[in-house]
């Protein structure tokens, strides 16, 4: 069964090329790797190893425009000529036998997906990576770093996880309406393979350690201005239209939870100032997300709508 490697890459330079030789370091080796690349200009010493690996065969050096990360992931799904996908960030360091690792669990044909280890290279502990549906699912909690095997579990992380082309497919591959911070998309997908029936497992064996680059990538920065927030904010109300509405679950999570998180947080409480802009901008992210949601509907993501490349 090929195994195909993906790298979505954003505004990276260093991490990236080393990220990239990571891969290419596997053993045994993926049987492609393709680095997705939203960059529109790289520096030329970063260019020119990009395109020597791709004339080498050793990688496919693959252009993607616009910046989007679900976007980049749906455009790996269309170039594959793999079975198995594995999706990594741009910034990551690769245990021994990663791509093995993922690969095995497919021998198992209930297996959908696997959601891999990943362990922080700042040491900070990596929020336990609680399903955000409601418990009628019943899968177990786990942590993204922990170190025992998971047999079902609700969710994987986009920095490391794999799934079968043809199931990502099928689903429609990832929602491209997940724009910003793109937070949830990884959650989206998850959940769609849940509920048509696959299975996620947990293998710690899939370790890798995700170095957080302190630029590039569409990770919200700290410090950002505060006009930014709807980029954090939006697909987090997103998923929850899309998922959950009218259900208790949507209305605990959009006027609670969500709005101590993203207008009542620290930085903006000891700003007073701040509030008022918080909470157009939040109320501006359920109003948008909801319009979105209404428009395209909830359950597909966005492959449907591309042709071949």
């Amino acid at each position: 069964m090929r195994t195909c490697l993906a790298i979505p890459t954003y505004g990276r330079e260093d991490v990236l090329l080393e990220t990239i030789r990571e891969a290419l370091a596997q053993e045994p080796p993926a049987d492609e790797v393709l680095v997705i690349d939203q960059t529109p200009e790289h520096e030329p010493a970063t260019a020119s190893q990009l395109k020597a690996w791709d004339e080498a065969g050793a990688i496919r050096w693959i252009r993607h425009s616009p910046p989007n990360l679900p976007g980049a992931r749906n455009r790996a799904l269309l170039e594959t000529r793999s079975e198995i996908i594995a999706f990594i960030d741009d910034d990551v360091r690769l245990a021994r036998g990663f791509v093995a690792a993922h690969a095995a669990n497919y021998a198992d044909a209930g297996v959908a997906a696997v959601a891999g280890r990943a362990i922080q290279a700042s040491n900070r502990l990596i929020p336990a990576r609680q399903r955000p549906w409601p418990r009628e699912m019943d899968h177990r909690f786990f942590r993204l770093d922990a170190t025992e095997r998971v047999e079902s579990v609700g969710n994987f992380q986009g920095c490391n996880h794999s799934i079968r082309v043809e199931t990502a497919r099928r689903l429609g591959g990832y929602d491209e309406n997940f724009i910003g911070w793109a937070y949830r998309e990884d959650s989206d997908m998850a959940l769609r393979v849940l509920r048509s029936g696959g299975r996620i497992v947990f293998d710690p064996k899939a370790e890798l350690t995700h170095l957080g680059a302190p630029s590039g990538g569409c990770r919200k920065r700290p410090g950002a201005r505060l006009m930014d927030e709807w980029r954090v904010s939006f697909p987090e109300t997103y998923f929850l239209w899309k998922h959950f509405f009218p259900r208790a679950h949507f209305w605990g999570r959009t006027l609670f939870w969500n709005v101590r998180r993203y207008v009542l947080r620290w930085d903006n409480v000891r700003r007073p100032w701040r509030l008022p802009w918080a909470l157009v901008s939040y109320g501006w992210s359920i109003g948008a997300a909801g319009v979105r949601v209404a428009r395209n509907g909830r359950q597909f993501g966005s492959l449907h709508t591309r042709t071949r490349l």
